[in-house]
């Protein structure tokens, strides 16, 4: 039954990102919160699985892509790229701390915001500047927003007797 209630979390987990997400960019175009991100760097470091990371980061960005006007992949390929590196990083240095925790958030959303960017270049052919700035305050807000996201779906994916 643990098992059972903790597979159920981390789909309410994703779903309710990813909806969220799509409907705050609905009302707020220029919205630099990435809730998506956020659930696969959760989930990475919660399951500590380059398998699962991997499953993460394709449901959350498929389900992202598939319900935005987006083109379709765009979204899953930054969410797995990035939630690979945010794995190897956390066989590496132990992120266990809100400090690690706040800078692997900080650049990892600074990274997805990058490879989001080259990738719309490359194959969607558009020519687009670099707004640093606007990066640059997107991994902000990520990162200070992330933090008290970890503990929320903590307290959501943990059983209560632990």
């Amino acid at each position: 039954m643990g098992n059972f209630l903790r597979s159920a979390a981390v789909v309410i987990i994703i779903v309710s990102t990813v909806v969220l997400q799509v409907l705050l960019t609905r009302y707020f175009p220029r919205l630099l919160l990435d809730l998506p991100l956020v659930a696969v760097l959760y989930l990475t470091m919660a399951k500590e699985s380059l398998l699962w990371t991997i499953f993460s980061g394709t449901a959350v960005g498929f389900l992202q892509d598939s319900l935005s006007p987006g083109p379709l992949g765009l979204n899953g390929f930054t969410k797995i790229s990035i939630g690979c590196l945010a794995y190897m990083t956390n066989t590496i240095l132990a992120i266990d701390r809100v400090a690690t925790r706040w800078g692997l958030l900080f650049v990892s959303s600074l990274l997805a915001a990058l490879l989001f960017l080259v990738l719309r270049v490359l194959f969607l052919n558009r020519s687009e500047m670099i707004d640093g700035e606007r990066i640059l305050l997107s991994g902000l807000i990520n990162a200070c927003a992330g933090l008290p996201l970890f503990y929320i779906f903590d307290k959501i994916s943990q059983p209560a007797d632990e």
